[in-house]
């Protein structure tokens, strides 16, 4: 796919691509007589940097063995490149518009208080449903009618405590010193990410002496609690946080990489004749502490920053790892469905952008991989070159476990193709990014043609 600029007044990404080959299209199918269990596996701010979407530095062999015995969707799209409005579709199955979350400061609840979630609809199939580490955004993250098994967040069974932010001491004085400046500045727009820490750290520590690790022992423990007090499917929604800012893992996964692998993005200048407001400053990254707030990214940096960046992306591939080798340890695998996504993706230079919050292909394009019971069986190892979107897994999965469909959704199940991944599918998908010359934020599509 061909990358286009964004609309000069338009919010939307349309693809519009040849049909694939024909297949089979009987969905996948789960063992007769079991309702399945859902690990429902979300990354935040991971663009498709894993080796089974070919990149040849990214180091994450958990996740490629998952996609080895499952279906990798190559054109798969968030329907919005920040976290909040993305994770709000995905979780009700709604657009955007529809649900009414188009920033990170709304809640979903507020503009439909009767909505039914994804994990609430598993509950009100006969499921516990539990989460651990980030699903919902921070403000919807405790929906009590999405999940109905407690869970302690604040520690692991052996009193292990949540972790903080950075591991060293500095790092955690520096981030509590700046936040006292900007909120003595600034009063309470400080909340909104002034005053930072370092956007880096690679103490040599422990896995869950960092947030993922923490929460990774967290879900292991939750799961086996869940399997032994009842014997209802259960749905758990494993959140990793890395690899969003701030680019922190444990020293072991910086040590994977040679810096002299690491390279530059290849186009760091805006598209010719595009359109200005599709792009943005690097805000988000700019308030760390050791990262200029307006001077250019020098290249030095920016090698350490995208080594930060896969330092977290192989830190959090080995979560997903402990996590399956634990459910394998149960004798789940049989009887598991796996997704796997991330909420939107990421510029690491490119176009002169280091984050997400832009129309561009390469922040709207997301990894996103099945396995289940069947494919794992199959050993299939495919990748579907479909155009699918994110707002399509609350139907996939509903399918995959012979529930009942909702009528309300306006994604389309994809459990077809996880036995034909060939089968002509939909003609366009749609991401959409607010433009800063709008009032209102509406859906104007960009055609995209091969």
């Amino acid at each position: 796919m061909k990358c286009i600029g964004l609309y000069r007044l338009g919010l939307s990404l349309m693809a519009i691509l040849p049909f694939g080959s024909l297949g089979a299209s009987e969905p996948a199918k789960i063992p007769a007589n079991k309702t399945p269990h859902v690990v429902f596996i979300s990354i935040d701010d991971l663009r498709p940097m894993l080796g089974v979407y070919g990149d040849k530095v990214a180091k994450t062999p958990h996740l490629d063995k998952l996609a080895l015995q499952g279906v990798t969707f190559d054109r798969a799209y968030a329907q919005f490149p920040i976290c909040g409005p993305s994770r709000a579709s995905v979780l009700t199955g709604l657009r955007p518009n529809t649900v009414g979350v188009t920033h990170n400061y709304i809640k979903f609840r507020d503009k439909i208080p009767d909505i039914v979630t994804l994990p609430q609809y598993f509950i009100q199939q006969g499921y516990h449903a539990a989460y651990v580490g980030k699903i919902f955004h921070h403000g919807d993250k405790d929906d009590n009618n999405s999940w109905n098994w407690p869970v302690q967040h604040k520690a692991l069974k052996d009193g292990t405590p949540r972790p903080q932010t950075y591991a060293i001491a500095a790092n955690r004085q520096q981030q509590v010193d700046n936040r006292q400046k900007m909120v003595a500045k600034y009063g309470e727009q400080a909340k909104y990410g002034l005053g930072r820490g370092p956007a880096t750290e690679g103490a040599d520590v422990a896995d869950n002496q960092y947030i993922d690790g923490f929460n990774t022992d967290l879900a292991i423990e939750t799961i086996r609690q869940m399997r032994s007090a009842s014997d209802k499917p259960i749905f758990v929604g494993f959140g990793l946080h890395k690899p969003h800012l701030p680019w922190i893992a444990p020293k072991k996964y910086w040590d994977m990489y040679n810096v002299e692998d690491i390279k530059q993005a290849s186009i760091t200048a805006p598209p010719l004749n595009g359109a200005s407001m599709g792009l943005h400053a690097s805000f988000e990254l700019r308030t760390f502490a050791d990262v200029p707030n307006s001077e250019p990214i020098s290249a030095e940096l920016g090698v350490k920053l995208k080594h930060a960046y896969l330092a977290c992306v192989s830190y959090i591939d080995a979560q997903v790892g402990r996590l399956i080798e634990s459910l394998k340890q149960q004798g789940m695998l049989d009887n598991t469905i796996f997704v796997v996504w991330s909420d939107h993706g990421y510029h690491l230079g490119e176009m002169g952008i280091w984050g997400k919050a832009s129309n561009y292909e390469i922040a709207t394009r997301v990894p996103l991989i099945f396995s289940t019971p069947d494919t794992r069986h199959r050993a299939a190892g495919q990748h579907s070159n479909a155009l699918v979107e994110l707002v399509d897994i609350y139907p996939t999965l509903v399918e995959l476990a012979g529930l009942p469909m909702p009528n309300a959704l306006e994604g389309k199940s994809m459990a077809q193709l996880l036995t034909a991944p060939g089968l002509p599918w939909k003609p366009a998908v749609f991401s959409q990014f607010p433009a800063p010359a709008l009032r209102e934020w509406g859906a104007f599509p960009l055609r995209l043609m091969e």
